[in-house]
């Protein structure tokens, strides 16, 4: 493998990281609705150039239509939504800690699903991940009220969103490349998205916006969006997904190194750092339990956050 490809997949991770502290500081003025939807719009408008330069291929089955659709509801417009609504209410390093239980969630799935052998090691793993996030989330302390604990519930779900549509997007992945799936579930996902735009174009002040803020809407588009789907696009082509989602633990540890410095108020907690330590335990004695079996998470996905 070339040297390139780990590189590469730091960056992504970087890039990932910076959009919880990138949108922790967008959202007090730009209505999470209204990033989501101009995340969407922009990485969809790339993609769609990028299958167009190259000639296609071009989705025309209905069946596959209607899949993809759904993909893009899962994987994209819940997903996505869900993760920056979340992000109002809870800090940008539970948010990324949080987001790596989406490897966890996958394998629970894919042995649900029989594509995966049952194994005492990985339900171990699994349970214990599952602990950590629900000490994390604190569920004696959830409630409607905009607090810490709802935005934390309100991510999970995001990340069960994400794991489903990693699941169901093999059978689509086995007649078409990354790339075309990508540029249809992001396609399929406006339509998701849009309607909370709108809402939130309703009681926008676009002059109320910060010159400074306009300049981070402008980077979370560009970076953790556009790039980090062709970067991770290009190394699923050169690297198998396991060697992709093992990066992911990057995250946290990058958030929670930089959030401190850029953001006021956030702090790695003994709250959180315990459920980190349990979560990353979990997703370590579940990627061994996979390696004995020899087995792989899907070797093909469109990539999302």
């Amino acid at each position: 493998m070339s040297p390139a490809v780990p590189l590469t997949l730091i960056i992504v991770q970087v890039l990932f990281a910076s959009l919880a502290i990138a949108g922790r500081y967008v959202l007090p003025e730009f209505p999470a609705g209204l990033l989501v939807t101009v995340r969407v719009l922009g990485a969809a408008a790339v993609l769609l150039a990028v299958n167009a330069l190259r000639g296609g291929p071009w989705v025309t089955n209905r069946r596959d239509l209607l899949s993809l659709a759904v993909l893009g509801t899962l994987g994209i417009a819940a997903n996505q939504s869900l993760f920056l609504f979340g992000l109002q209410h809870t800090t940008a390093i539970n948010a990324t800690i949080l987001v790596t239980t989406v490897p966890v969630f996958t394998v629970f799935g894919s042995v649900l699903l029989g594509r995966e052998p049952a194994s005492g090691w990985k339900f171990a793993g699994i349970a214990l991940a599952a602990l950590g996030t629900i000490y994390l989330i604190g569920p004696d302390r959830i409630s409607l009220a905009p607090d810490v604990a709802l935005g934390n519930l309100l991510i999970v779900i995001g990340m069960l969103c994400y794991a489903a549509y990693f699941l169901f997007a093999k059978p689509m992945m086995s007649r078409y490349d990354s790339i075309t799936v990508s540029t249809y579930v992001m396609l399929f996902a406006i339509v998701g998205v849009l309607p909370l735009g709108l809402l939130a174009l309703r009681g926008f002040d676009v002059g109320g916006v910060r010159g400074p803020v306009w300049g981070w809407v402008g980077y979370i588009v560009v970076g953790p969006t556009i790039f980090t789907y062709l970067l991770n696009i290009w190394a699923l082509k050169r690297a198998s997904s396991n060697m992709v989602a093992i990066f992911i633990y990057l995250q946290p540890l990058l958030t929670a190194a930089v959030a401190p410095l850029l953001l006021r108020g956030e702090s790695l907690t003994a709250r959180a750092a315990t459920a980190a330590c349990a979560i990353f335990a979990g997703l370590a004695t579940v990627i061994m339990a996979e390696r004995r079996q020899h087995r792989q998470m899907p070797e093909e996905a469109p990539v999302g956050e």
